[in-house]
């Protein structure tokens, strides 16, 4: 009976502790934790890209001087990230209109691409521009298996490939999730 008590408090202890909010702040950065043995923590320095009025088919990179985003780990283990898109949205009225976010990284009418890159990771070794789906893909480790350790950063930058065809003056939106687990 004792073993029992125990079991249903470590499920609700467990429980808790996986369903423990988002945190967030409004100076462009987002943190998320989750704590238990190990912390799984990471941050970013800049969460958006406001581009202004883009033109059919026209590809976009951010800048990496002013542009690029900083991925920090922020836990006490080290971690392994993954990275997902979503459809991007028209902002007044969601449910009437939208960008698909393309599966191959090709454009088309109301489709767009969009990948990353990380700082460094260029070829002939590394991947460069990688792309970014709705199915979870690894943002690193890549290749080697490396994972990120506490106090670690990796500098990204994106790229976007505007429609082919679009219905013009609808600012559009999307998001970008970068995930961490324990390595």
């Amino acid at each position: 009976m004792k073993a029992l008590i125990t079991s249903i408090v470590a499920v609700i202890i467990l429980a808790l502790i996986l369903t423990l909010p988002t945190l967030g702040d409004e100076s462009e950065s987002i943190t998320i934790t989750m704590t238990g043995v190990n912390e799984i923590s990471i941050s970013l320095d800049k969460t958006q890209w406001p581009l202004g009025k883009v033109a059919t088919d026209t590809e976009h990179t951010t800048s990496p001087a002013i542009e690029w985003c900083t991925l920090t780990v922020e836990g006490n283990c080290n971690v392994n990230t993954f990275i997902v898109g979503e459809d991007a949205e028209w902002v007044d009225n969601p449910s009437a209109y939208n960008w698909t976010l393309s599966t191959d990284g090709a454009n088309g009418e109301n489709v767009y691409g969009l990948q990353f890159r990380i700082s460094g990771d260029t070829p002939p070794e590394g991947r460069g521009y990688v792309l970014i789906t709705k199915t979870e893909s690894k943002f690193w480790p890549y290749t080697d298996g490396s994972s990120l350790a506490p106090r670690d950063t990796k500098q990204f930058g994106l790229k976007l490939l505007t429609p082919t065809y679009f219905i013009a003056d609808r600012q559009m939106q999307t998001q970008i999730t970068i995930s961490a687990v324990a390595a």
